[in-house]
């Protein structure tokens, strides 16, 4: 850490300001003019600022409790369900008692201080306490300290970091907007599955596939390294993931052969949390094994266009509706062959599947760009806070 820096407690930088709730009872404290912000209403918020519409009190609500109207420039910190939602005020509000916001005085940049609170996260939820839920008390708020460099010094850095942190979600954006623009061509060309307005055939997925085969339900032990293992949590946004991929060795492997994937197979998820997610294996994969989920076997282009289709809400809205065990959904092999969907001809899937692998390609470089600006981001934030910035 830099000689320059000292280590100080929040109280010391600022008021900590806790909030309230005015009665909902009472309906003439409700529908004012006074922004009244709830956790809940960061569940979504990124970036520094917070700038989105609110539930508002009136001025009798806000007597008739405890809580505070924050200037702008406060720092909110959600103190329970859950802890550590921060953000900037861009104008006066009020909270409710779910938080524990910070309102800097002249020694604290007020975004110097948000980077520095979620650079200290994780050590502040560590020291949440309750009986029912973790919650963070004012006198816990006011002691967290935070590393303190002078004024203009808190600027340049908190200027470095909102640099970084709006790279890494405009990154993040493109990779959505690639989302969105191949529902928009699937529609274009099919019109919406539900209401089939083209007028498409409705068959059996089985009139257009090789097989399905199911992968071990017996998983072999883990290794360090070796051939990959695909497990359902692997399966998301349409492709498997490299995050949390399990290993066998090839001994293991060579005993469930069956279970063997190649490049352009389907992997449907048949139970638990995310039944009905669908991944066409890339070429990566290609020789990866697979554990408890559905193998289909389909000929490019209907394995790209049966793919896109079972992740779409329609598909997953046909596999909810299938039975149930134990309370959880699953999916065997014959009602994934009987699932029905309207099929186009042949030519135009092909069209698809051709936008499809180009999209595809595309989003391989966002996801990538996208690593390397959340990388950069937490690297600068770490160091910042270590006095090495």
């Amino acid at each position: 850490m830099s000689c320059c820096t000292e280590w100080v407690p929040l109280g010391e930088l600022g008021e900590i300001v806790s909030g309230a709730t005015p009665s909902t009872l009472q309906k003439q404290y409700w529908d004012g003019d006074i922004p009244w912000i709830t956790p809940a209403d960061l569940t979504h918020h990124e970036g520094v600022y917070f700038t989105g519409s609110l539930r508002k009190i009136t001025e009798a609500g806000y007597k008739s409790c405890s809580t505070r109207l924050l200037p702008t420039g406060s720092i909110l910190f959600s103190s329970r369900a859950p802890i550590g939602h921060c953000a900037v005020t861009t104008f006066p509000l009020c909270t409710n008692q779910g938080f524990k916001s910070v309102v800097p005085n002249n020694r604290l940049d007020s975004v110097y201080g948000f980077f520095a609170l979620t650079y200290l996260k994780d050590q502040i939820i560590a020291r949440g306490r309750g009986a029912t839920f973790a919650e963070i008390s004012k006198e816990i708020m006011e002691s967290v300290q935070i590393p303190l460099v002078a004024l203009p010094e808190q600027q340049r850095i908190a200027a470095i970091l909102e640099r970084a942190d709006r790279l890494r979600r405009l990154r993040r954006y493109a990779l959505q907007l690639s989302d969105t623009y191949l529902q928009a061509v699937f529609l274009e060309m099919f019109g919406d599955p539900v209401r089939n307005p083209k007028g498409w055939a409705v068959n059996e997925m089985a009139r257009h596939i090789e097989g399905i085969r199911y992968g071990t339900g017996s998983p072999p032990e883990y290794v360090s390294s070796g051939i990959p293992f695909v497990r359902a949590t692997n399966v998301k946004r349409g492709t498997v993931q490299r995050e949390g991929l399990a290993f066998i060795s090839a001994a293991d492997a060579h005993k469930i052969e069956k279970c063997r994937l190649k490049a352009g197979n389907l992997i449907l998820v048949r139970s638990g949390a995310n039944t009905g997610d669908c991944a066409l294996v890339p070429a990566e994969f290609d020789g990866a094994y697979a554990a408890y989920d559905l193998i289909i076997e389909a000929a490019y282009p209907y394995n790209v266009y049966f793919g896109f289709l079972i992740n779409s809400p329609y598909g997953k809205a046909l596999i909810q509706r299938l039975s149930r065990r134990a309370g959880q959904p699953h999916l065997n092999a014959e009602q994934a062959k009987a699932l029905r969907f309207p099929i186009p001809p042949t030519s135009l899937i092909e069209r698809f599947a051709g936008v499809y692998r180009s999209v595809e390609r595309l989003r391989a470089n966002h996801a990538e760009a996208q690593r390397q600006a959340e990388h950069l981001f937490q690297t600068l934030l770490q160091r910042a806070f270590r006095g090495e910035l």
